[in-house]
């Protein structure tokens, strides 16, 4: 038999959000300040879906609902911590991504905003071998001394010894663009994370060496992502 799909709303944007890892939101338009009414009510469970915008936008100049908007298929559940509302109906919230979801099908109609129908995807180990996370967590130590020597920002906590939570450190922490991010997102095991997270370490710390500095996207630096 098959398995029903859950039913979530989804939030595209160009940031890829993994597990573990805090996102702050600031909430302005009407859609989704109907969203978050929604997902605070009693059913709704105080989350929604984060899916990565690869191009244009999930809504036309008219604030209407794209039919079929070029998303990532991938994407992480976001668990709302805190809220903030303002006077004017806006609202800042802070929010940390839990369950990753594979989109089945999207839904555009019965809502102002996206929602989707997912499978949640298991957390496997699969292949992992000692050495995987010996040398992730050796090349994580030898990419944040260089960034330590450029900036003078040092880690406050500790790398992960676990391995599925080493390879979501890389992918939330380590300075990477939104594609390689999504990469190691989709990746459907902890080995396959850490195998790929290997070789972006490997091509951070030659591009550190060659070039002496940082490129950090602008969303990366941004306290608020704003849903537009």
């Amino acid at each position: 038999m098959r398995v029903v799909a859950d039913l979530i709303p989804v939030f595209p944007l160009t940031h890829v959000l993994v597990p573990g890892m805090p996102l702050p939101l600031h909430v302005f338009e009407d859609r989704y300040r109907q969203l978050l009414v929604d997902v605070q009510g009693d059913a709704g469970g105080g989350a929604f879906g984060i899916v990565a915008l690869r191009r244009g936008s999930e809504a036309n100049t008219a604030g209407t609902v794209v039919t079929d908007p070029d998303i990532a298929d991938v994407g992480t559940l976001a668990e709302i911590l805190e809220v903030e509302s303002y006077e004017d109906g806006a609202s800042d919230l802070l929010t940390v991504g839990s369950r990753r979801f594979h989109i089945r099908e999207l839904v555009v109609d019965g809502a102002p905003y996206l929602r989707a129908h997912v499978d949640w995807l298991e957390e496997r180990d699969g292949d992992l071998r000692p050495a995987h996370v010996v040398i992730t967590r050796r090349l994580c130590s030898d990419l944040e001394q260089l960034i330590l020597e450029l900036t003078g920002r040092e880690r406050e906590d500790p790398l992960p010894r676990d391995a599925n939570l080493l390879s979501y450190y890389v992918a939330g922490q380590v300075p990477l663009t939104p594609r390689d991010r999504q990469s190691l997102l989709a990746e459907p095991t902890a080995a396959d994370r850490l195998r790929r997270a290997i070789g972006l370490l490997r091509r951070e710390i030659r591009l550190l060496e060659s070039t002496r500095s940082i490129a950090v996207a602008p969303s990366v630096l941004r306290l608020f992502v704003n849903l537009n």
